[in-house]
């Protein structure tokens, strides 16, 4: 039964007492008609009041308009209770005020009138727009506010959105990936494989590849002896990266009478727009694999690397037609400039000092005045510094990076050595103030590079930069280095191998020959090693203190604060520790100015290039670093141990 609206029933009144009154009037018109004309008037007057001040009569249009405001209340409460989306009402103190049923079916234990209690992922805490999972399904969270007579009440709305998490998870899966593939050392392998067996080497390599092409549902094609192209979906990219791509270390298994292992490299490019994104991003990080040394897999999307393997120590794959090619180009480099100006990286050490002068002398050889940007004297250069600025030719050579910012313009030619990311230079200002920049480095290559270099020469295989420009310098006609140059240069040499121990081979060592040559002073090279016998006592205190983590990982920390020279002591701890038997890998973390560092070494089997990425860093697989800026010493402490604790985990899940 339908009951009247109130102002229907207000409207009705009106036209019943008009129509009583018309036939009123026409009644007393049969007797008396001036009377009749006077009523008439009177209700014309009052007909007019009633319009004036009250409006027309509203007129039912619709259903709602006859349904009380009493029981509009109740459908609303209805209509919630039974809203097949979960709905809550929270008061300002966080009690829930009424929950409909698919609410309290996902969360059954609330009640009514309680506060949310603490670990659930619904309460007042929530805002628009986040989302929560309950029960393996995600919801999107509204929330609305209501200002009552009772006071403020919050309104949560949960929309399920697990049919759109399905899909977004089907597209994944099916998305495209795009692989360039290359074996790294396939000339080296088969050079020193029989002869009879390299066949059968070539059918080892190519059927792994294509069973693994088939258990990742892929499709692989070799378009060159040593390198293929790949096609995959997210899934089979999903597949790989839980197993770490194992297909690095099973590859290295091939024993066909091969002396080296082979190793291969793999660039991915995923989660791109279009296809030819997808392949830009494919070859850069092949680029990026082959220059952090090879043997890993990078995947690159438009966020991100993300990188695997890297574990082995790559192949020296440099000739000196590269070598003599780079020295041409830099020639006419620095005859079409104005002036040269190098800098390295900022607290340079004895490598980044040595590439450096010995460049700034080239391009007074050509006739160009040669600048090399020096912030500070750091103990790691105090003696090859003193020893060059002795000479009367080095005393205006090294300018601070203000002078240096005034000296470069637009025909200015730039070379930056012993660093290729941006944030490490002494002086990031003059890269923007110079069109011609060359890059000289020997660090494996990281996401963060200079912006469009001119000319890059970047050997991951070189044990030092110093010992690349000592390679360049042998093909520059018209350079003549003096023993000043040639001590700096295998300074740096010495320094970066310590004393030859690390990352040595054969170029290493016909580029100190012909530093020996041209006049270096071993007797200061000699000095480089000697200790104070305060640095002596503090670099023991030090190793006392270090603590011996499982897996042969050593971690200590020098505590001097402020000390000038504990980067050196630093890495000279770092390096003293693997003499001890049974450690593999060391970190030492010291304070720097505005933060914490952290020098690390291995023996090879540990990747500390990687860990140190993790902080920031980076390096070489056995002798890498990261300043962590903003950090106290136990702050950085406790994060060098979750990286270190993290590598732990995985090593043993390998095993």
């Amino acid at each position: 039964m339908v009951s009247q609206n109130p102002s229907g029933q207000a409207a009705g009144g009106f036209y019943r007492r008009l129509i009583l009154q018309a036939i009123l009037l026409v009644m007393l018109g049969r007797y008396n008609l001036s009377l009749a004309l006077l009523g008439a008037a009177i209700t014309v007057g009052l007909l007019w009041h009633e319009l004036r001040h009250q409006g027309l009569p509203p007129q039912p249009t619709a259903m709602s308009d006859l349904v009380t405001e009493g029981e509009s209340e109740g459908i609303a409460r209805k209509a919630l209770l039974r809203s097949p989306v979960p709905i809550a009402l929270i008061s300002k103190t966080g009690r829930l005020l009424l929950a409909n049923k698919p609410f309290a079916a996902l969360f059954p234990k609330l009640q009514r009138g309680r506060k949310f209690p603490d670990g659930l992922p619904v309460g007042p805490q929530n805002k628009t727009g986040q989302f929560i999972e309950v029960n393996g399904t995600p919801y999107e969270v509204i929330c609305e506010q209501y200002d009552t007579f009772a006071g403020l009440i919050q309104a949560l709305y949960l929309l399920d959105r697990g049919e759109i998490k399905q899909l977004q998870q089907a597209v994944k899966e099916q998305s495209p990936v795009l692989g360039l593939l290359q074996v790294d050392n396939y000339e080296e392998v088969l050079a020193r494989t029989p002869e009879s067996q390299q066949p059968l080497l070539k059918g080892a390599i190519d059927k792994l590849l294509t069973d693994w092409a088939q258990n990742a549902d892929a499709y692989i094609h070799r378009y060159a002896p040593d390198r293929y192209i790949l096609v995959l979906n997210g899934r089979g990219l999903a597949q790989n990266q839980e197993n770490k791509f194992d297909l690095l270390d099973r590859v290295k298994e091939i024993d066909f009478g091969n002396i080296i292992p082979v190793t291969i490299s793999i660039g991915l490019g995923a989660e791109a727009d279009n296809l030819a994104e997808l392949s830009s991003y494919a070859r850069l990080a092949l680029d990026l694999a082959l220059g952090r040394g090879g043997d890993q897999v990078v995947i690159k999307t438009a966020h991100d690397f993300t990188y695997y393997g890297g574990k082995t120590m790559a192949p020296e794959k440099r000739t000196k037609v590269r070598a003599r090619v780079i020295a041409q180009a830099l020639k006419e480099l620095i005859a079409a400039a104005d002036r040269v100006v190098v800098m390295g990286h900022a607290s340079a050490d004895a490598d980044s000092l040595g590439a450096a002068v010995a460049l700034a002398r080239a391009a007074r050889a050509f006739g160009k005045a040669g600048y090399v940007v020096l912030d500070k004297v750091t103990p790691a250069i105090e003696i090859v510094y003193n020893y060059l600025h002795e000479h009367e030719t080095y005393r205006e050579i090294f300018v601070e990076p203000g002078v240096a910012t005034q000296l470069v313009s637009d025909k200015t030619l730039l070379i930056v050595v012993d660093t290729h990311k941006p944030s490490l230079v002494v002086a990031p200002r003059l890269l923007k103030r110079t069109r011609k920049i060359v890059v000289i480095d020997h660090h494996r290559r990281a996401e963060e590079f200079i912006s469009d270099p001119t000319l890059i020469y970047l050997e991951s295989y070189a044990s030092s930069t110093s010992e690349l420009v000592t390679e360049i310098l042998q093909y520059l006609d018209g350079v003549q280095i003096t023993s000043l140059e040639a001590t700096a240069l295998l300074a740096g040499i010495t320094v970066d191998t310590k004393n030859f121990a690390f990352q040595t081979g054969v170029r290493t060592f016909e580029a100190a020959a012909y530093l020996r040559r041209s006049g270096a002073d071993a007797r200061l090279i000699q000095r480089l090693f000697q200790d104070s016998w305060g640095t002596f006592i503090r670099r023991a205190q030090v190793i006392e203190a270090t603590a011996l983590l499982p897996g042969g990982i050593a971690m200590t920390m020098v505590n001097d604060d402020g000390a000038k020279d504990n980067q050196l002591l630093a890495a000279q701890v770092a390096n003293e520790l693997l003499h001890i038997e049974g450690v593999r890998a060391s970190f030492v973390l010291y304070s720097i100015k505005d933060g914490a560092a952290v020098s690390a070494r291995s023996l090879g089997d540990v990747n500390v290039q990687i860990l140190m990425e993790k902080l920031g860093g980076g390096g070489h697989l056995n002798i890498a670093g990261a300043q962590l800026r903003g950090l106290s010493l136990a702050t950085a402490k406790d994060k060098l141990e979750q990286v270190l604790n993290d590598y732990l985990t995985e090593e043993g899940e390998a095993k």
